[in-house]
């Protein structure tokens, strides 16, 4: 995994691309029957040359020294792309190899990497010497290569791991379309998006806060190749996001247990007590103060704010906290209540059913599923009716966005500046990050 580093004296370069958070694209799913393997979905790369048994890790830069060239010096290079419906074994049966030559070659692949993993329109690169296959080398992703050779009668197999450099880079700009379409748009990818969107998540809506000429800064790890190409995006270290003008900054830091969060300059985390809003993707259809009823017709005070999503659409607890009650309630129909700390509750009505195990005196995490959106209850409609109370009074939600996080303890603090220094040093030295110099592979989603 990649190792933090609280103290900026620390300089070892961590291993990106054994990081837990670079999840697969996608999942493969095959069998293997007598050295056959079925294959589903996409991904093609280039595949590596191979190396020699006792190097455990590949050099990048053999690459440019020919190697390649020794295979096919006194045979052919033969590149198959897996299609669908396509197996291995046949696949090489019907490119030259006996039937016995391609069992072999496919057990020996099996051994090394599973046939679960392979996807379709990956390539199997094939090295033959007077129709002979001598090796084979498969490229399953930007880190790794699988290395067939014939030895004698038979074949082995091995798996190459690759080793990238270490570096940073920033996108920053304003936004003028939407988040996602400006950032990538300049060169970060999904997942990195994705993490910035999960930080602010709890304190910006991000349907209804963000305007045109919003400022934002994303910094983050990435793994560069031997040409200096970017082919791996690692985590963020850095963000800033300025909606309606009001600027928030947060550092990636690693407590004394080992817990990973992001906190602002003054060490107070980027999660709040409550959830700016707790749905994802709904529409604001009706705000907190006094309206026109839509069903009773007269002018009636409106404690909550509405969020209109179809049927069936989860809701999310806004806080950790523990369940008052989570029962039919009269007009509100399905009717969850949470009791919070400091005084704080939130209720949610009109919900079509509960999660499994919602019930009274249970307690809830923050961003837990508790319930469906539905429309039982007084309801022209399906919709979450939302609900903050504040020492027993109700308050507008759009409130809760102002709570502070939980700050660092004292001690974390003298530690918690060096990483904050040492990440603002690196800042100061990136690479801004634009569309030219970035490489497919880093804007795929990865």
């Amino acid at each position: 995994m990649v190792h933090r580093h609280n103290s900026a004296a620390k300089t070892a370069k961590p291993n990106f691309l054994a990081h837990p958070r670079f999840p697969a694209i996608g999942a493969g799913i095959a069998a293997l029957v007598i050295g056959t393997v079925f294959l589903t979905q996409t991904e093609s790369e280039a595949s590596l040359p191979p190396l020699e048994d006792t190097k455990p890790v590949y050099d990048l830069t053999r690459f440019d020294m020919g190697l390649e060239d020794t295979f096919t010096a006194s045979g052919e290079k033969l590149s198959l792309t897996l299609k669908s419906g396509d197996s291995l074994g046949p696949l090489l049966q019907n490119n030259g190899l006996s039937g016995p030559e391609a069992y072999k070659v496919t057990q020996a692949f099996a051994k090394v990497y599973s046939p679960k993993d392979l996807r379709v329109g990956q390539v199997f690169d094939l090295y033959l010497t007077d129709g002979t296959l001598t090796h084979l080398t498969y490229r399953p992703s930007v880190d790794a290569t699988i290395f067939v050779s014939r030895k004698e009668d038979n074949y082995h197999a091995r798996k190459i791991a690759a080793e990238f450099g270490a570096d940073h880079v920033t996108v920053r700009s304003t936004i003028e379309n939407s988040l996602y379409l400006d950032a990538n748009a300049l060169g970060a990818p999904d997942k990195v998006i994705q993490q910035f969107a999960n930080i602010y998540e709890y304190s910006v809506d991000f349907q209804r806060d963000i305007r045109p000429g919003d400022a934002f800064e994303m910094f983050f790890e990435v793994a560069r190749d031997h040409h200096g190409n970017i082919v791996k995006a690692g985590d963020l270290l850095f963000t800033s996001f300025s909606p309606r003008g009001k600027t928030s900054s947060y550092y990636l830091y690693e407590d004394s247990k080992g817990r990973e969060n992001f906190y602002d300059e003054k060490g107070k985390t980027a999660k709040r007590k409550l959830r700016a809003t707790p749905i994802n993707g709904a529409r604001l259809s009706s705000r907190f103060g006094k309206r026109r009823h839509p069903i009773l017709g007269y002018d009636k005070m409106h404690s909550g704010i509405d969020f209109a999503a179809p049927r069936g659409t989860p809701i999310l607890a806004a806080g950790t906290g523990v369940i008052e009650r989570a029962n039919r309630f009269g007009s509100y129909g399905n009717y969850i209540r949470i009791r919070h700390t400091d005084g704080y509750k939130t209720a949610y009505a009109h919900l079509k059913n509960f999660a499994r195990g919602i019930k009274k005196g249970k307690r809830v995490r923050q961003d837990q599923v508790i319930g469906y959106v539905g429309t039982t209850g007084r309801s022209t409609g399906p919709h979450l009716h939302y609900e903050v109370h504040l020492n027993g009074k109700k308050i507008n939600p759009r409130r809760v966005n102002r709570l502070s996080g939980k700050p660092l303890s004292k001690g974390e603090i003298p530690v918690f500046d060096e990483r904050r220094n040492a990440i603002d040093s690196l800042r100061a030295t990136a690479d801004v990050l634009t569309r030219p110099n970035t490489s497919p592979e880093l804007l795929a989603a990865q």
